[in-house]
């Protein structure tokens, strides 16, 4: 089924609401909507078409779309198919894409992370030339006092990044090296990406040289950080229970 992703996402939030934007939808699918659900809103009625199978398998409905806005409402309509008729071969597949955060992370397009389900975006590369990494050096003051990891060199990375609200987590060899928030992903990871010699003195943000400094480090030893999403209006409250639970390597300690 071509939007199974879809049905299984819903499956394993464990909520009876959600909103989500149709780029997040997108980014669970793994392709693009197309024009229609975007310019029409009779798409995303219940019934009637393949796609709406999706929720409806799922036990939900669409309650409220804003073509405008891009975002649509799943409700939960009481009407899921009882668990024990859901077939052994689906069960597997939801098995398989929600893991525990004990199970390898790797290679998954979906994880459940406390009970909250991130989804894969993208590995995070920067740029090279002649088959190694790129390094950038800001053309700082001399007079200026850098911050603990203002000293270049840096490296530069542009990533496809939605611009909602939510937390991100890094993961390399299967471990969460950090936890994150962020009002407009797509900006955050657009500093992150880009040290400029503000970033680098005692008063800038000294998180964006550190962070940058990571995806340097790692892309030198040929690995690289993948980086899932959680997307979420509520992202400090969700961030701060996470870091309450998880311990990070590079997540300030007293969070």
């Amino acid at each position: 089924m071509k939007y199974e992703a879809l049905t299984q996402y819903l499956q394993s939030i464990g909520q009876e609401r959600i909103q989500l934007s149709f780029t997040h939808i997108e980014l669970i699918l793994g392709f693009n909507l197309g024009r229609s659900p975007h310019n029409h809103r009779a798409w995303w009625s219940n019934g009637g078409h393949s796609h709406a199978s999706a929720w409806m398998d799922a036990g939900f409905k669409v309650e409220a779309v804003n073509l405008v806005d891009e975002w649509v409402v799943f409700k939960k309509d009481g009407t899921t198919r009882p668990q024990e008729k859901i077939s052994k071969k689906q069960t597997r597949k939801k098995e398989h894409i929600i893991r525990p955060l004990t199970a390898t992370l790797s290679g998954s397009d979906s994880m459940n992370v406390c009970g909250y389900p991130f989804q894969f975006l993208q590995e995070i590369r920067p740029v090279t030339e002649n088959g190694s990494v790129k390094e950038f050096i800001p053309d700082l003051k001399p007079d200026r006092r850098l911050n603990p990891y203002g000293k270049p060199p840096f490296c530069r990375f542009t990533v496809s990044m939605p611009s909602q609200p939510g937390v991100y987590i890094w993961i390399v060899d299967d471990e969460i090296i950090y936890i994150g928030e962020a009002q407009n992903l797509q900006k955050r990871f657009f500093d992150y990406g880009h040290i400029y010699a503000a970033n680098c003195y005692a008063s800038g943000r000294n998180t964006n040289c550190k962070m940058n400094k990571v995806v340097l480090e790692q892309a030198k030893k040929g690995q690289y950080v993948k980086l899932y999403f959680y997307e979420t209006e509520e992202y400090k409250k969700v961030e701060l229970e996470l870091l309450r639970q998880i311990n990070t390597k590079y997540n300030v300690k007293d969070n």
